[in-house]
């Protein structure tokens, strides 16, 4: 069976390719998560994307995490067979307010939710090779791993507070 969008991803996704951002970072790595869920049931990931709205900075920040349901079973084959639920947070950052969406939903095994994390990855990529083209720099090397980000200042991004 094809794997569809879930309309959570769709809406990511969309945030990502707006024509008015002009910088991503991620905190939670992408790449990673696949190995994460196969371990334990778990991963989830975070990004921030910020646009431009009427000569206004606004940061959305997006954490999505994924837990397999494993209801009363101790033992089972693998993770990726099971069903979960996925928990999606989007924080707007306007000024000195923070606005917030909540949702839950449910994915039918680790590929649909793979699938999903794959289009976002996809997204996040072509927008965050874009951003860099533009700005003419790589990416920045913080503490022995790569750290994506363009565009957003570290106090944009609310580090350290």
């Amino acid at each position: 069976m094809a794997a569809r969008e879930l309309p959570v991803t769709r809406e990511i996704v969309e945030l990502i390719k707006r024509p008015d951002v002009v910088g991503l970072a991620t905190h939670r790595h992408l790449p990673h998560e696949r190995a994460i869920y196969v371990r334990h049931g778990r991963c989830g990931f975070a990004i921030d994307v910020l646009v431009e709205e009427n000569g206004v900075r606004k940061l959305y920040s997006v954490l999505v995490e994924a837990e397999a349901n494993t209801g009363d079973k101790k033992e089972f084959k693998s993770f990726m067979e099971l069903s979960g639920i996925i928990r999606y947070q989007l924080s707007e950052k306007a000024g000195d307010r923070f606005k917030i969406t909540r949702k839950e939903l449910s994915y039918r095994d680790g590929e649909e939710l793979f699938h999903q994390v794959d289009l976002v990855r996809a997204a996040f990529y072509e927008k965050y090779r874009e951003l860099k083209a533009k700005a003419g720099v790589g990416p920045a090397k913080i503490e022995e791993e790569i750290f994506h980000q363009v565009g957003i200042k570290p106090e944009e991004m609310l580090l350290g507070v």
